[in-house]
């Protein structure tokens, strides 16, 4: 069971590799299944040679369910997260080189771009006084809660145009949250109908749909600002109740 779901892990865990956020054999990558169980890697293989047998089902205290091998005991930062977030599906749990440089100097970056504003008091340092491992409840805890204040939700798999349901649990979102679902076709997927019914703001993936097509064709023609003419050349396609991915 869940064999695309520990094939999709090992894809995240290569993508987070290959762009440098991942140093040596720490940090485990997880995917929520239900209330009591999560996947997750085992520990050992880098995340640059991850494959689906290294991937574990786990129960939220970090007891094997399923598979072979073993976690450490930061794991329960995940059974934790999870527990007390349902609405997290995922979580990564990884050592990049600059955040462990600046979680030595035990520093929070600083703003210095105008790219850097988009995370403007979203980055913290949740623990001032580092005592040991977080391996435990009490410890883990504070990292659980304060990812309680994120306000934007994003669904980036084919659940909605391909696959039937929901990725996100919208009930369990702050009133403040916004939920993008990256799923343009249909346009209302089920997920952006009950995020409007909560009276959440809610977007579906078109005007991602576009300005990648936009990007795509100045790379190739060397011609820019056709971002509006996509927009009315799809308008009509993305407007029809009847199409289907």
């Amino acid at each position: 069971m869940n064999d695309q779901l520990r094939f999709d892990l090992c894809c995240g865990a290569r993508a987070l590799y290959r762009a440098g956020l991942s140093v040596g054999i720490a940090g485990h990558l997880s995917i929520r299944i239900d209330d009591h169980t999560m996947l997750a890697n085992r520990f050992g293989p880098s995340f640059g040679t991850l494959t689906p047998e290294d991937v574990l089902l786990l129960d939220y205290d970090g007891h094997v369910l399923e598979g072979r091998g073993a976690v450490n005991d930061t794991i329960r930062l995940h059974g934790v997260i999870h527990e007390r977030n349902p609405s997290i599906v995922g979580v990564a749990h990884t050592h990049p080189p600059a955040v462990v440089t600046l979680g030595t100097m035990r520093v929070a970056p600083e703003i210095w771009d105008q790219e850097g504003c988009l995370l403007a008091g979203d980055v913290a340092v949740v623990e001032e006084d580092y005592s040991g491992l977080a391996a435990t409840e009490d410890r883990v805890t504070p990292f659980a809660d304060a990812l309680r204040t994120a306000d934007l939700a994003v669904n980036a798999t084919t659940v909605g145009m391909i696959d039937p349901g929901m990725t996100i649990e919208v009930a369990r979102l702050p009133a403040s949250a916004t939920v993008f679902d990256l799923v343009y076709v249909p346009p209302e997927t089920p997920l952006l109908a009950a995020a409007r019914a909560r009276g959440l703001r809610a977007a579906n993936g078109s005007e991602m749909l576009i300005a990648q097509a936009a990007i795509a064709f100045e790379r190739w023609t060397g011609i820019g600002g056709m971002a509006d003419v996509m927009r009315e050349a799809v308008a009509p396609l993305l407007a029809d109740p009847t199409l289907q991915a």
